[in-house]
């Protein structure tokens, strides 16, 4: 922090925070409204353009009987993750592939953190989406897959840092007695204007980014009511959500 960046304790800047539920009766964006204490659900499809991806680790600690939380990193594979719960304390620290087993034993998953920008009324926000289990394997196929577009400028860049992305609906699947939902991805075209406001929300997301990431690992992870970072916050637990309305199919890195 300085004078001329007074970034100390800055918020997330997000002012929505998504999740896909999957479950057998889901198939659905939703989010929480904590004015209202209830569950939103987005009728019809949902779009977006991405901003930015990081990783982290959700889920439920039964011991403890209250969610599982961790910092977000860029790179699991180098990072290292804080893995607690809101009553338990510490359950496990490091890089994800040396902590996935115990944090997997202990009711935790990897999980998808997305910072995008949606549509509120006529304006563009920022907002995260969390997918786990199938719906980040999807989503991890849809990237993998998806094609090479020129911008605006001209720059070469894969379609989902060009087009919008849309939530068009599901597949069902089912694994013994498991029934489950993994979205479907599509791309959108999107205006220049449309393109040039995700431009300017993601250089706040990347202001708050730059100096979240290098901030202490521990002091990092540290939740908030709406069940992500702000550290001015004190630590409160989300409402309860022991199922993630999803099968259970963890990221193996």
């Amino acid at each position: 922090m300085s004078r001329s960046n007074p970034t100390e304790g800055s918020r997330n800047p997000s002012t929505r925070w998504f999740e896909w539920a999957g479950g057998g009766d889901g198939g659905y964006i939703r989010w929480y409204n904590k004015e209202t204490e209830q569950q939103v659900k987005m009728d019809g499809t949902f779009t977006f353009l991405l901003l930015d991806e990081l990783s982290t680790v959700k889920g439920w600690h039964e011991p403890s009987e209250s969610g599982i939380y961790a910092n977000e990193v860029r790179d699991t594979r180098q990072d290292a993750l804080v893995v607690r719960s809101f009553k338990g304390g510490e359950l496990a620290s490091g890089i994800y592939t040396t902590i996935r087993d115990r944090i997997i034993a202990l009711g935790g998953h990897y999980c998808a953190s997305l910072y995008l920008a949606y549509k509120e009324g006529e304006e563009l926000r920022i907002g995260n989406l969390n997918l786990k289990g199938a719906a980040a394997s999807a989503w991890m196929e849809f990237k993998r897959n998806a094609p090479m577009k020129r911008n605006s400028e001209g720059k070469n860049l894969r379609a989902y840092f060009v087009d919008a992305i849309k939530v068009t609906g599901y597949e069902q699947a089912k694994k013994g007695g498991t029934v489950y939902r993994i979205p479907q991805f599509a791309f959108q075209a999107v205006s220049d204007a449309a393109n040039q406001q995700a431009v300017t929300l993601d250089a706040e997301l990347q202001a708050f980014l730059d100096e979240y990431l290098k901030r202490p690992k521990a002091q990092a992870a540290a939740p908030a009511s709406n069940g992500n970072v702000e550290p001015e916050s004190e630590p409160e637990e989300p409402p309860r959500n022991k199922q993630f309305d999803d099968f259970e199919d963890d990221i193996p890195f």
